[in-house]
């Protein structure tokens, strides 16, 4: 029987992590979907700015920005006692950094895709905004909304580079899925690894069913 350890820590990782990205996606995508203009674009381009830059670089500035030594890594360690480097707070704030984007572009989109038409009707039947949001803006982008917590687990669960550097890999304590995988075969189990392997590319293929079953409901709901 394989020690599933790496299992559970890498589905609590992605678990917590999930929930955080839910909550801030929804928040900053409620601030922004309807504002325009430089300001929004550069805001933008940093939240999209982790899926083309290099994990390493990601582990690195995150290491720099938690170490000890700033303020925030103090904070962290002294107000909350939640120290970040070599932790498991430590995976859960890389996966939280390089998950964010999918779930704020999936959200966005389904923001900025229902008719403004039918806001300013609400609008003009004295609908405050909060209840807009609520009644509206949330039923109406849940299909994105739940595709992009779908797509924020799925990377939450397979991150592995800016894990690596920020939290270490250190067993039973921050040993994920992806570092249990490249250790393994680092000292030439590969048997053990295929396993591991088989775990995450089923769970990718049925992510992946998933999101293409809703989408296509979608299109034969708009025929």
């Amino acid at each position: 029987m394989p020690d599933l350890t790496p299992l559970w820590i890498s589905i609590k990782v992605g678990f917590i992590s999930t929930i955080i990205v839910s909550i801030l996606g929804i928040f900053i995508c409620r601030t922004l979907y309807k504002r325009k203009g430089h300001a929004t674009q550069f805001l933008e381009s940093l939240i999209l700015l982790p899926i083309v830059l290099p994990p390493t670089v990601l582990g690195f500035i995150l290491i720099i920005v938690f170490s000890p030594r700033t303020f925030v890594g103090q904070f962290f360690q002294n107000v909350l006692h939640l120290p970040v480097v070599f932790t498991m707070t430590g995976a859960v704030i890389a996966s939280v950094i390089v998950s964010f984007p999918l779930m704020y572009q999936h959200t966005i989109q389904g923001f900025r895709s229902i008719n403004p038409k039918m806001l300013n009707t609400a609008r003009t039947m004295g609908a405050s905004e909060r209840k807009i949001f609520y009644r509206l803006i949330l039923p109406l982008s849940k299909r994105s909304i739940i595709a992009g917590i779908m797509m924020s687990f799925a990377r939450a669960i397979g991150e592995f580079g800016a894990t690596l550097m920020v939290a270490g890999y250190i067993p039973n304590k921050t040993n994920t899925l992806p570092l249990e995988i490249y250790f393994l075969v680092e000292q030439g189990k590969e048997n053990q690894a295929w396993l591991w392997v088989l775990v995450l590319v089923a769970f990718s293929i049925t992510v992946i069913s998933m999101l293409n079953f809703a989408n296509r409901d979608k299109v034969q709901e708009v025929d």
